[in-house]
């Protein structure tokens, strides 16, 4: 018989301890407005302490819509972006950095949770985005090595720049074009009343994205 290792158990029980904290800060945040909710509360809520919040998360907007420390670290962000490639590393880096690809019917419910408080506060999406350009570089590092990593195992994508300077340009341009394709998709779905699930959003967001294709040629 197998048994787990201390190490599994120990990332097992940190996971659970993030999610119930997203989970607080969402169910708070349905019962009220975003900016009348504590910290103190949503760790009330759970239970934890104060500092074990901000060992996860560095506000309740990073809580409310699943921000990570990790996301300042491009092997962390390099692997999500290769469970999400399809063959687009649009599609992957807006996926990525949108919907997360999340995996399981539970995260599927917080996400439909997180676009209805979203609706209710067009802003808070918009300060979502805004802290993925906080975490730009470890973004860019993380696109880059996925771009080369694309190139050597994907005959349909085009070859990696040959120089190093050039692939970090086109990395950034890469990850400043999916940010801002995310905020005009977002700005359209919050004009829009807020209908239309995260998938949704997140394929206008590709749409847009590609759409300045050929006017760079």
């Amino acid at each position: 018989m197998q048994t787990s290792s201390p190490d599994g158990l120990r990332e097992r029980k940190k996971a659970q301890v993030r999610a119930d904290l997203e989970r607080a800060t969402l169910e708070l945040a349905l019962e009220r407005d975003l900016d009348e909710v504590t910290v103190d509360e949503i760790c009330a809520r759970v239970p934890v302490s104060h500092r074990t919040f901000f060992n996860y998360f560095d506000t309740k907007e990073d809580a409310l819509f699943d921000i990570r420390r990790a996301w300042g670290d491009p092997e962390w962000i390099g692997r999500r972006f290769a469970d999400a490639y399809q063959g687009s590393v649009v599609g992957a880096l807006v996926d990525t950095l949108f919907t997360a690809s999340l995996p399981d019917e539970q995260d599927a419910e917080l996400r439909e949770a997180r676009m209805l408080i979203a609706a209710r506060h067009a802003g808070l999406l918009r300060r979502r985005l805004g802290r993925f350009d906080d975490l730009r570089s470890g973004l860019v590092a993380a696109v880059s090595a996925f771009l080369a990593d694309v190139a050597a195992h994907d005959d349909a994508a085009p070859d990696a720049p040959p120089g190093e300077a050039d692939a970090a340009a086109q990395a950034e341009l890469l990850v400043v074009a999916c940010i801002a394709a995310l905020r005009i998709a977002v700005r359209e779905w919050a004009s829009a009343g807020g209908s239309g699930s995260a998938a949704d959003v997140a394929e206008r967001a590709v749409t847009i994205a590609r759409s300045i294709a050929p006017f760079v040629r």
